[in-house]
């Protein structure tokens, strides 16, 4: 079994995939008390501007080339989804932790293989689930008894990732998203999911998808479009006492009180806005102060693996969580035929 680093090393990052999302890998990783020191991928000159902007880091054109000669405590995983599987593999043979963006792998069972894998070998394993992770999720757990009796939970989606694409590939990364708002469902409903929520799914064009289902007494919503527009990302809460509004682009929370009356009826778009307003701009606040200009919650997962790392704990995510969300992703891109033309 792979031994976990000593609270004072500075765990040693290797990067695969030199795009946007191992651009932003490589910021978390110094926040984290990490250090780059190789960057792989196929554009040698991708992984050559990347690994100049972590002073000492090496580029490689292989993983393989990585794997054999840099010292790595940590492997980022930031390469399309159909490759997550054998690099995940080739990093746990080699006795790497790693951290592989959303989903983990292509289906749960092959996710499942994975886990299995890491654990036989002693390494830790988490996909990239930042939502999870932000200031927004963590208010949420504390308002949660204020809520009263959970009702409705449904997440948003509108994105301009698929703008360009075919068909085809809006779906795949419509399909790509979906471990987001599952993640959430189970991280708010523990166990919820693990015997199936029953989804209903309509995919009236690509790039679209509505599914209902349910949970634990609570109705479930997911809306995801590649054409709708504004971009959103959004997760609301709904209980008999109240409603919990998560804005995921940016990270927060706004709790909306659920006392009725006619003055309050009156006031209420006044008061939501007020509140939203007043959460945004906290927000940005604290952003700005931090530098984080983009994907919150990152940061937090990245120290989060890297705290466990270094003193052996468990992965930030745990696999049943994982597992829970990457079934139902199974289930929805199934019943919707998300990816039967990919």
């Amino acid at each position: 079994m792979a031994e976990h680093a000593r609270d004072d090393e500075t765990l040693r990052a290797g990067i695969v995939g030199a795009g946007l999302m191992g651009r932003w890998h490589a910021d978390a990783v110094a926040r984290a008390g990490g250090a780059v020191v190789a960057v792989a991928d196929v554009d040698a000159a991708s992984a050559q501007r990347l690994a100049a902007r972590h002073g000492g880091a090496v580029p490689y054109e292989t993983l393989e080339a990585m794997l054999a000669q840099a010292r790595l405590d940590v492997l980022h995983v930031c390469t399309p989804l159909g490759t997550h599987e054998a690099v995940a593999l080739q990093g746990i043979g080699a006795g790497v932790n790693l951290l592989v963006e959303k989903p983990l792998a292509p289906s749960a069972a092959q996710a499942r293989h994975l886990y299995e894998q890491a654990q036989a070998r002693g390494v830790l394993l988490c996909p990239v689930l930042q939502f999870n992770f932000q200031d927004g999720v963590r208010r949420a757990r504390a308002w949660w008894p204020r809520l009263g009796h959970l009702v409705h939970m449904e997440a948003t989606v509108r994105s301009a990732g698929a703008a360009g694409k075919s068909d085809a590939q809006r779906d795949a990364i419509l399909a790509d998203v979906l471990p987001h708002p599952l993640s959430l469902i189970e991280t708010f409903l523990p166990g919820g999911l693990s015997g199936g929520a029953g989804w209903h799914a309509a995919h009236p064009a690509p790039g679209e998808l509505h599914a209902v289902g349910r949970a634990a007494g609570c109705a479930l919503s997911i809306r995801i479009s590649m054409n709708g527009r504004p971009t959103a990302c959004a997760f609301q809460i709904v209980g008999t006492e109240g409603m919990i509004e998560l804005n995921l682009f940016h990270g927060y929370a706004v709790f909306h009180p659920g006392a009725v009356s006619r003055a309050r009826k009156v006031a209420a778009p006044f008061g939501q806005a007020l509140r939203g307003l007043a959460a945004a701009s906290l927000n940005l606040s604290r952003r700005a102060v931090r530098r984080e200009p983009a994907y919150p919650g990152l940061r937090p997962l990245v120290r989060a693996f890297y705290g466990a790392v270094r003193t052996g704990g468990p992965a930030p995510l745990a696999p049943e969580l994982v597992l829970a969300a990457a079934a139902e992703r199974d289930r929805l891109v199934e019943r919707a035929e998300l990816l039967s033309h990919a």
